[in-house]
């Protein structure tokens, strides 16, 4: 019988996003967001079909992105968290 080495197997999975049920983290939280929302307001209901609308049209944003878009799209509108490897977005400087 021969064995097969597999000392340079790399696993396709390990750094698959966190799961909420079915659905990635970021989407779950933008569904349970609206879902709150509706609750605080007194509209339940709506609240639930904002949610599933929000986290659905996300989720079609998302479709063949950066798996970090999310951070990305943060950043872009608020300006937090702060990158740590590169440069600050005022510096304007062409090297080469």
């Amino acid at each position: 019988m021969s064995q097969t080495d597999l000392s340079h197997y790399i696993p396709r999975r390990l750094d698959d996003a966190g799961k909420f049920l079915f659905w990635e983290l970021d989407v779950a939280a933008i569904g349970i967001l609206g879902m709150l929302i509706g609750v605080a307001t007194e509209f339940p209901i709506s609240g639930v079909f904002f949610g599933l609308l929000l986290g659905y049209l996300y989720n079609k944003l998302k479709a063949g992105q950066h798996p970090g878009m999310a951070t990305h799209l943060l950043y872009w509108f608020t300006g937090f968290p702060e990158p740590k490897e590169l440069p600050g977005s005022h510096i304007r400087e062409l090297n080469g």
